[in-house]
């Protein structure tokens, strides 16, 4: 990364459902509202600016008038996907306003868009603000590392005591993974993933999948190179399953150019009514987190006296 500006995208649903099991759902303000993803959100908001400094920011948000392209390709598309107890899906539901409010009081802009997910969102963002500016994604989500470039990268958010932070670059992926990032949805069509409910090819794994990769790339070349694949058991498997192997790469990859309205100027860190963020930390018990917002404002307020940025 080289421009002195740096815009941050945050994965909000990730935090959200972070938030949702990392803290206590009994979490409730004097007013007898639920704060649980409230506070974790907020709680991740303000770590992640003061973290990583950014220029410019924007929350990414998911679509809930109309399913996913993804769902229409093919149903079973996040079947597999653990849903939240009836109870459960109304304390973290009821609590959706609240986190809207305090993006609005924040003076963030949140990013949706109907009929696409919010990594779709994400990856168009980055695509398009890449061109002018370093792009950082905050976010634990494996699906995003796709877009890492030399102009995008992720951050994964520590997750105390076990989990520290990381910054993925194109090395560091490179390093972990085996292979370059825009590859991970030729990996992900090869062994498939069971979080999302993406089927891949049947009985291939993490490693295979790893080796066909590096004796052969993108799934294009390695049913191109079919012949060459030495065991006939992985053969078989890939000539019986090819369908569902291009169908899959289908459901793992990002939109990157989605028609969404985004305007850098509108990203930029602003100066934000902190009188209406307290206002809403008080009402809802949030006097830990007053330190950090003290910290924000003083950081934001010496923004207002640089150049224009874009």
């Amino acid at each position: 990364m080289s421009s002195a500006n740096k815009l941050l995208l945050l994965d909000t649903f990730y935090f959200l459902h972070r938030s949702f099991h990392a803290y206590p759902k009994d979490l409730i303000a004097s007013n007898g509202e639920h704060t649980n993803i409230v506070f974790g959100f907020a709680s991740s908001l303000l770590d992640s600016i003061l973290t990583l400094n950014p220029t410019h920011i924007a929350c990414g948000w998911e679509s809930e008038d109309q399913p996913s392209f993804r769902k229409e390709l093919y149903p079973l598309y996040q079947f597999s996907r653990v849903s939240l107890e009836p109870e459960d899906d109304h304390i973290f539901k009821e609590q959706l306003p609240r986190v809207i409010n305090l993006i609005e009081a924040f003076n963030i802009p949140r990013l949706t868009e109907n009929g696409f997910e919010g990594d779709d969102v994400l990856g168009t963002a980055s695509t398009i603000a890449s061109k002018d500016l370093d792009v950082v994604i905050s976010t634990a989500d494996q699906d995003l590392l796709q877009l890492i470039s030399d102009k995008i990268l992720v951050f994964r958010p520590a997750r105390p005591p076990y989990i520290k932070s990381e910054l993925f670059d194109f090395e560091k992926f490179k390093e972990k993974y085996g292979f370059e990032p825009k590859l991970m949805i030729d990996y992900k069509a090869l062994r498939g993933d069971p979080s999302d409910g993406i089927p891949g090819v049947m009985g291939i794994g993490d490693v295979t999948a790893k080796k066909l990769i590096e004796q052969f790339g993108s799934l294009e070349s390695i049913y191109e190179h079919i012949e060459d694949v030495k065991s006939e058991s992985v053969k078989k498997k890939l000539i019986d399953d090819k369908d569902e192997a291009f169908m899959s790469k289908q459901l793992a990859t990002i939109i990157t150019n989605i028609p969404m309205e985004f305007n850098l100027k509108d990203c930029v860190v602003h100066e934000f009514d902190v009188n209406k963020v307290k206002k809403i930390f008080d009402e809802l018990n949030f006097k830990s987190l007053n330190r950090k917002l003290d910290m924000l404002e003083k950081r934001v307020a010496l923004f207002q006296g640089l150049p224009p940025m874009i």
